[in-house]
């Protein structure tokens, strides 16, 4: 099919070609949009991946400062209860102390 042939061979030519190139850049685009698609999959399991990783660190903090909050509580509460023992023992001390009863120093 040669270009001199007349228009319609050339026509036909063409159009063969056409097809073919077209054919090839399909073949391209469809290529490229699979790697586009496997690197975008392997991305977003990467980030789905941090993400768990990141809610595990961040439920293993959460229990640990739970744990903390408790223990400082017990702590909070002992102290309370000691704090009412050395208030009860002062004031179980005032009247007979000879300090607080004495009022020449004053």
């Amino acid at each position: 099919m040669s270009l001199f042939n007349g228009t319609s061979n050339f026509i036909r030519h063409d159009a063969s070609s056409l097809r073919l190139f077209r054919k090839s850049e399909s073949s391209d685009d469809e290529e490229k949009r699979l790697k586009r698609r496997e690197k975008n999959r392997v991305a977003a399991q990467r980030s789905r991946k941090r993400q768990t990783q990141r809610a595990d660190e961040l439920h293993e903090a959460y229990e640990c400062l739970e744990q903390e909050n408790s223990l400082l509580r017990k702590e909070v509460q002992l102290l309370i209860e000691e704090q009412q023992r050395l208030s009860d023992a002062l004031k179980a001390h005032e009247p007979l102390c000879p300090v607080l009863n004495c009022v020449s120093w004053l």
